[in-house]
């Protein structure tokens, strides 16, 4: 299981590697393509800015809306190609990093240890707020 805070890390690098994912893989001239990486990778980085864990600026949305949100634009990167036509555009690598980035944003949700916030002490509440270290 991989615990809360490398998968909020992992959210910001892979939004970052959606947003340039288009031009690193050579998708950029598929505009429905770059546009859907564009939208989920800024996607991504938003919601996390303001999801109620580690590394947020605003703690307002839910850890399981934002588990949701991963779950549902993995299911839109795997079906994007089909779903907005572009699917004969792409290489066969193209196509297989819509497949990598959609099952990997699965895996990490299915993966990820989160701890309901009714079952976390005080402590660890507080430690969230205000990015403490929570003393044991």
């Amino acid at each position: 299981m991989i615990p809360l805070k490398p998968h909020n890390v992992l959210d910001y690098v892979i939004g970052a590697l959606l947003v340039i994912s288009p031009w690193l893989f050579g998708f950029a001239d598929v505009l429905a393509a770059r546009n859907v990486f564009l939208v989920l990778g800024a996607g991504l980085i938003v919601y996390s800015l303001l999801t109620n864990y580690y590394y947020a600026i605003v703690r307002v949305i839910p850890l399981g809306v934002h588990m949701t949100l991963d779950s549902l634009a993995g299911v839109v990167l795997i079906l994007a190609p089909a779903l907005f036509g572009y699917r004969d555009l792409l290489t066969t690598g193209q196509y297989a990093v819509h497949m990598i980035f959609g099952i990997g944003a699965i895996g990490l949700v299915a993966l990820t240890r989160p701890r309901t916030e009714a079952a976390k002490t005080p402590a660890e509440r507080a430690a969230i707020a205000h990015e403490m270290p929570i003393a044991h």
